[in-house]
């Protein structure tokens, strides 16, 4: 039995890694795409970026309108100004890599948001570590999908509200530019629609769970779970890309 051609069970570990990743963004502002790329792309190449990048719109515009009074309107407009040469140079390295490339660049990504994610040091958000962080967005979210880590890294000692907020903005507007980006680049075909269909669901139901369990979620153990997670599934695809 297939799903959208994908075996059952492929299709199912793409669901439930989708859902932990939508809840996880739903709460912080990141999740989707440094816990789910490795997955998906073990799965079926055709998810890594053009369906991820649309799967997550409408968690990240639902996610911004409700929280829209603590947006960081300076650093998105900051963040935006990098991620458009950033996207722009994505979609360029998208169109002409390979599967096994595109596969090594997933995994590196995923690993270094990971250890990124962890690091102690205190990033300020200022407007030039806005705009090269946004750069650095653009260029991982449309290339591989994974574009949270370097604004995340950013924000991630401000107000967990403003983090939420300011991100779900950026990836709000980053996310339409790479879509039209992939689009022009021909990596957007009804192929990457259908498996978006397929997650579209999940990401549905992991911002229901989030809204409900919101505030017990900021304060929890769930993050480091989450990182630790996407940390195993990148270094499984790294095996299976290197064997």
């Amino acid at each position: 039995m297939t799903v959208v051609g994908l075996p059952l069970l492929g299709a199912l570990a793409c669901v439930a890694v989708v859902y932990v990743g939508a809840v996880m963004q739903a709460t912080t502002g990141v999740g989707v795409g440094i816990l789910s790329s490795p997955v998906l792309l073990l799965v079926d190449p055709d998810f890594i970026p053009g369906a991820v990048v649309l799967a997550v719109l409408p968690l990240s515009f639902t996610v911004a309108w409700a929280d829209r009074a603590h947006v960081d309107r300076p650093g998105v407009v900051a963040a935006l100004v990098g991620r458009v040469p950033g996207l722009v140079a994505g979609a360029l390295v998208i169109a002409v890599i390979s599967d096994t490339a595109l596969s090594l660049m997933v995994s590196a990504t995923v690993l270094i948001g990971v250890v990124a994610s962890l690091t102690a040091r205190r990033f300020a958000p200022s407007t030039g570590a806005l705009v090269a962080a946004g750069f650095a967005s653009g260029f991982t979210g449309t290339a591989v999908g994974v574009g949270g880590p370097p604004i995340a890294l950013t924000y991630q000692h401000s107000d967990p509200v403003t983090m939420r907020a300011t991100i779900s903005t950026f990836f709000c507007v980053g996310s339409v530019l790479s879509a039209i980006a992939l689009a022009v680049a021909g990596e957007l075909a009804l192929r990457q629609i259908e498996l978006a269909a397929l997650l579209l669901p999940t990401v549905v139901a992991g911002l229901a769970t989030a809204r409900r369990h919101k505030a017990r979620l900021v304060g929890s153990g769930v993050r480091p779970a989450v990182l630790a997670l996407s940390a195993f599934s990148a270094l499984a695809l790294l095996v299976r890309t290197l064997a």
